[in-house]
């Protein structure tokens, strides 16, 4: 007689706790503060969570919530009412049930003395701290003469209602961490060199980071290395390494998805 052996494994469900949005209302401003706030949902979309935490745009198909933007632009705002600006506080939400990310930025006179006239971030589904990290060289190069504070790390998981398609799924048992880091971004010009009205006029908030005033200090981008394997491609590469093939292709001088077993590859 054969025992069976086969031990069966239950996955324990996870309970969804109540989801409470905050008010804007209770959240204390001072007396020039604005609040920018806005929402946007990735249910519907491809890759529902890699929708999920495109707080800006994702390149694939320019979806996201364009946060940087709104605040960027809110941050104007300050600097036509002749102060220095500053993200004060930033408030992030996700709702599991409705993949749909709820945001809240203070921005207001500035208190340290500085200028503050960009945000931006980057950040992973699932990919981790070290997915994040390899992408903040090449965010803070697009700022040449701004210097960056980190404003917010935000990392959550997110109870997993959805498979990657969207589609709900059977049993609510695992999470999905959305990690996003948030850098605010100060220009040392502005009232050194250039006087906060001339700056509201000569450069809006949608001007090229490398257009700014200032001396331009470029990152060095550090890449890692990968010995090509039997049966590798470009895009099962890129996808391993959370990166894409055109960035691949770039750093090695790549003209062609073409490559060879036991060719060494510079990892973006």
């Amino acid at each position: 007689m054969e025992i069976d052996t086969t031990i069966v494994i239950q996955q324990k469900h996870i309970e969804i706790p109540l989801f409470r949005l905050i008010n804007p209302d209770t959240i204390k401003l001072g007396e020039h503060d604005e609040l920018v706030c806005d929402s946007y949902t990735a249910l519907g979309m491809p890759y529902v969570y890699d929708a999920l935490h495109s707080f800006n745009a994702r390149k694939m198909d320019k979806f996201g919530g364009y946060i940087n933007v709104k605040v960027n632009e809110g941050l104007e705002n300050i600097r036509k009412k002749g102060f220095y600006s500053d993200v004060k506080k930033l408030y992030i939400q996700v709702n599991p049930n409705t993949l749909t990310v709820f945001w809240i930025a203070v921005v207001g006179p500035s208190e340290d003395g500085k200028c503050y006239v960009r945000m931006d971030s980057r950040g992973s589904a699932g990919g981790g701290l070290p997915a994040v990290n390899k992408q903040l060289p090449t965010m803070h190069n697009l700022y040449p003469t701004l210097t960056p504070v980190k404003l917010l790390e935000f990392n959550e998981n997110v109870i997993k209602c959805f498979d990657w398609n969207g589609l709900p799924v059977k049993n609510v048992c695992s999470f999905v961490n959305i990690r996003q880091h948030f850098f605010k971004y100060y220009d040392s010009q502005v009232g050194s060199t250039i006087a906060l009205e001339d700056y509201v006029k000569k450069y809006p908030y949608n001007t090229v980071g490398e257009q700014l005033p200032g001396t331009k200090k470029i990152i060095k981008v550090k890449y890692r290395k990968y010995k090509v394997k039997s049966g590798d491609c470009l895009s099962i590469i890129a996808q391993r390494h959370h990166t894409t093939v055109a960035k691949i292709k770039k750093a090695n001088g790549l003209r062609s998805d073409v490559i060879r077993t036991g060719q060494v590859l510079k990892i973006p």
